[in-house]
């Protein structure tokens, strides 16, 4: 496995560790209004790379937007490569920002101002 494998599946398992992370604290916190929504936020992904298993000594940059961070792509076809694809984790940032607005306005229930 070359370097570059490695560093990819890195990334991938970064970014789908930070989703996922975002997605339960946001349906765990206490008091945030609309947790759906906030933790369905918490899983897309904006722009990233591929990596062609067939060719790993190439990343493909990409534009876009997704849901989940972290892919693999592969058929039974001889025509179709597997790919390996991250984004990166846009929306879990934003949850995390959002937690962090939410803790400092103090507006968590069970948490007084005594």
């Amino acid at each position: 496995m070359t370097t570059v494998e490695i560093a990819f599946l890195a990334a991938m398992a970064g970014s789908l560790l930070a989703s996922l992370a975002a997605m339960v604290l946001a349906l765990r916190e206490p008091g945030l209004p609309r947790k759906p929504l906030w933790s369905i936020l918490a899983l897309f992904g904006v722009g990233g790379g591929a990596l062609v298993l067939a060719r790993p000594d190439r990343v493909y940059w990409l534009f876009g937007i997704a849901l989940p961070t972290a892919s693999f792509t592969g058929l039974d076809a001889r025509w179709q490569p597997q790919v390996l694809q991250f984004l990166f984790p846009v929306g879990a940032l934003l949850v995390f920002l959002r937690l962090y607005r939410h803790r400092a306005s103090g507006k968590e229930v069970g948490r007084g101002t005594s």
